[in-house]
């Protein structure tokens, strides 16, 4: 976890030119998971089922989970309400009735004091089983709590419940690390090996998604990244009375003004001689911290350099997972937006198709893992 791969580490470097929202679609994406075995269905315990595979669907929406709220809670929520019934019933022999019984060894329903106090405990569990318990599963989730910016939680997830059923089941297949790469073929016993199919790495999900050297020397993981970058630099020419340099083919290259040494992905001027260098990176969840840190370091000196020249100059430090999460160093992003005059809800609308474009993008380079380019 935080180790940086050889992709994240080179990308600067290498510039080139409705979902669904109950439980039979979640349980239907699971058996694909079991049986790899697409729209055949098995008919499990749905309660256990979603315990077993997806942790994160009882948790809120804010926190990547689908806010699923599953029987056995439900149960313990009304053992809640009848306890507290009896408790502060006016009825004293009702009052007498809880006193009794609450010393009973079964009786453990009174340490909540309400149904909200019920979800709050089984969220709370069920983080800790994320965060300590399950490695695999709970990788995502620990990384994402510990470096993403938690005021864009909730914009992931209502961009994520519109995206079509195949890229949803992707979303969640990838949070719970269930997609079917080599390494967990293997681990299933559907494959007989854990190797990449274009080299000699184990296929992992990280590998796949944003390590793979093969995928880096085809452009794949660069086209993504760039689909970013464009998205970006085409949206930002609409502020009046600013010039906008961008590392992607159709715009004026930031080499004009910074030279060929250190060449950010997006530059922009605007009319009160201030100079935003926007650096994007797309990585893999884990590497939320350490990406936006390696590149704060990069262009310390140019930031210096190009402050003799304007009379502000504001780094931009946008870093991206491949699932289209915000890392905190974001923040800042936030902050140019408004600068740039753009309301709140244009603001929401740029945040948003960003992360859609990082779903869309990643979820086509793992569709395409098995084959190769041209």
């Amino acid at each position: 976890m935080g180790e940086l791969t050889t992709v994240e580490r080179n990308q600067s470097q290498r510039k080139q030119s409705k979902g669904p929202k109950g439980v039979v679609e979640l349980i239907s994406g699971a058996n694909e998971i079991a049986e790899n075995k697409p729209g055949q269905m098995v008919y499990v315990d749905a309660d256990s089922l979603i315990t077993r595979l997806d942790h994160n669907v009882l948790l809120p929406q804010n926190k990547f989970g689908l806010n699923i709220i599953l029987p056995s809670t439900k149960f313990i929520q009304c053992q809640t309400v009848s306890r507290s019934a009896l408790k502060y019933s006016p009825n004293v022999d009702i009052n007498n009735l809880w006193a009794v019984t609450s010393t009973n060894k079964n009786v453990h329903y009174d340490i909540y004091k309400d149904t909200k106090d019920v979800l709050k405990a089984v969220r709370k569990e069920n983080e800790q089983r994320l965060q300590t318990h399950l490695i695999s599963q709970g990788s995502f989730f620990s990384s994402i709590m510990n470096h993403s910016t938690s005021t864009f939680n909730s914009l992931w997830s209502s961009v994520q419940s519109k995206l079509p059923k195949n890229i949803f089941n992707f979303t969640i297949r990838y949070i719970n690390n269930t997609l079917p790469t080599r390494k967990n073929l293997s681990k299933w016993g559907l494959s007989s090996t854990s190797d990449c199919s274009f080299c000699s790495s184990p296929e992992t999900l990280l590998h796949v998604i944003a390590g793979c050297k093969t995928y880096l020397d085809e452009g794949r993981f660069t086209w993504r990244h760039d689909s970013v970058l464009n998205f970006l630099a085409c949206t930002l020419t609409a502020v009046k009375n600013s010039t906008i340099y961008a590392d992607i083919p159709g715009f004026m290259n930031p080499s004009v003004i910074t030279g060929d040494r250190l060449r950010p992905d997006l530059l922009l001027v605007t009319e009160n001689r201030c100079l935003y260098i926007l650096e994007l990176t797309v990585g893999y969840e884990s590497n939320l911290l350490v990406n936006a840190n390696r590149k704060r370091q990069k262009y310390r000196d140019l930031i210096n350099e190009q402050e003799a020249d304007y009379d502000k100059v504001k780094f931009v430090n946008l870093s991206l997972s491949t699932l289209g999460v915000f890392g905190r160093s974001s923040e800042n992003f936030d902050g140019m937006l408004s600068s740039l005059k753009c309301d709140a809800k244009y603001s929401k609308y740029i945040k948003k198709q960003i992360v859609n474009i990082c779903i869309r993008t990643s979820y086509y380079v793992f569709c395409k893992r098995k084959q190769g380019v041209g």
